[in-house]
């Protein structure tokens, strides 16, 4: 744990760690807050959220022992109170399954810690009664909350044999060595979001008791690839199997298709293109993910998206259908999306705004 945090609030990952398998350890516990701006907040306003923000940093240390923090500006602050307008697009569609609500906040405020309490202080000095509140500026929309880590899956859900290995409610690893961009390569060079980068926010519901009723060994051919064992996958340290140049064949042959080597696809010379920091939720008693993904432009995402559909499955093997033996695209369900630009910590607050 430090004092000293980097120029691009997403740069959390030096503070990590490794699990005994080299794999990265994100903080376990996880708070987004969804806000709208009230007026049109100007300098008093921004100097008010820079020193809210600044006092938690003062009180807590940088990292996974203390805590991780970014602020996000959705479309209707970069087109309603900037210059910027179109900077960010908003949220879309992206299967023809799914029909989610789109939503366009103002504001996201992603708040990490190994601990509980510290996202609770965390909320309650910025959007409590106190004097660093932000109530005259900003109004909460909604808050989600959520967990990552080994074994904690297995205690929220007991009765669904998650393995106690398991990171994440669908009971593997999803993380690995290689398996993200890195933060580096999502950082954007030039432009209102120097330093910073872009977020794709969504509230994902899944559908855990079919899931967990399925052998291990079918999991991991749909959650990854069918070529694959679950024993092979929960041994990976490394990047998560995918094969993907062989994507066809493997389709044509096993009539299945791997969420991770259809997702694969995206990748620019193998390397991928978005840095996930998904987490597990069960708010309002419905297991499910908020999946955040970071990347230098929305259309990574959007990209990586469309080709993570597998809707060309079906041209290799009859079996195989939108849903129907396609990766986890049966087990989950989108029920909200938002997008974000994630400025530089030092223009955070209230950016670009017009004087």
């Amino acid at each position: 744990m430090s004092s000293r945090r980097p120029t691009g609030q997403h740069e959390w990952e030096a503070t990590f760690g490794r699990d005994a398998n080299g794999r990265p350890v994100p903080p376990k516990r996880h708070v987004l807050v969804l806000a709208n701006v009230l007026g049109r907040p100007g300098d008093t306003a921004a100097r008010h959220l820079e020193a809210g923000l600044a006092a938690l940093e003062e009180r807590y240390g940088y990292g996974r022992d203390g805590l991780l923090s970014t602020v996000g500006w959705g479309q209707t602050w970069w087109d309603q109170h900037t210059e910027q307008v179109g900077l960010i697009g908003a949220p879309s569609r992206m299967s023809r399954w799914e029909d989610p609500v789109l939503e366009q906040p103002s504001a996201i405020f992603h708040f990490a810690s190994d601990h509980q309490d510290v996202l609770d202080d965390a909320r309650e000095t910025l959007f409590g009664g106190g004097d660093l509140a932000q109530g005259e500026y900003l109004t909460v929309i909604d808050v989600r909350n959520g967990f990552v880590g080994t074994g904690l899956p297995a205690q929220a859900l007991p009765s669904l044999g998650i393995p106690a290995s398991s990171p994440l409610l669908l009971g593997f690893h999803s993380v690995h060595r290689g398996s993200q961009a890195t933060e580096e390569s999502i950082t954007i060079g030039s432009g209102p979001l120097a330093g910073g980068t872009t977020a794709h926010v969504s509230r994902i519901e899944l559908a855990v008791e079919r899931w967990h009723a399925l052998d291990r060994d079918e999991q991991a051919a749909l959650l990854f690839s069918p070529t694959h064992t679950a024993a092979q996958v929960e041994a990976l340290t490394d990047d998560a199997p995918s094969d993907y140049p062989k994507y066809e064949q493997t389709v044509a042959e096993y009539g299945i298709v791997g969420h991770a080597q259809a997702a694969a696809r995206a990748r620019v010379n193998n390397v991928p293109v978005i840095n996930r920091r998904d987490f597990a939720t069960l708010d309002e008693g419905r297991p499910g993910t908020h999946f955040v993904a970071l990347q230098r432009e929305l259309r990574d995402f959007n990209n990586t998206r469309a080709i993570m559909n597998g809707a060309d499955g079906t041209d290799y093997h009859r079996g195989v259908g939108a849903r129907r033996r396609n990766g986890i695209n049966a087990f989950f369900d989108v029920t909200r999306r938002a997008t974000f630009g994630l400025p530089s910590r030092a223009h955070r607050a209230y950016p670009s705004r017009r004087s």
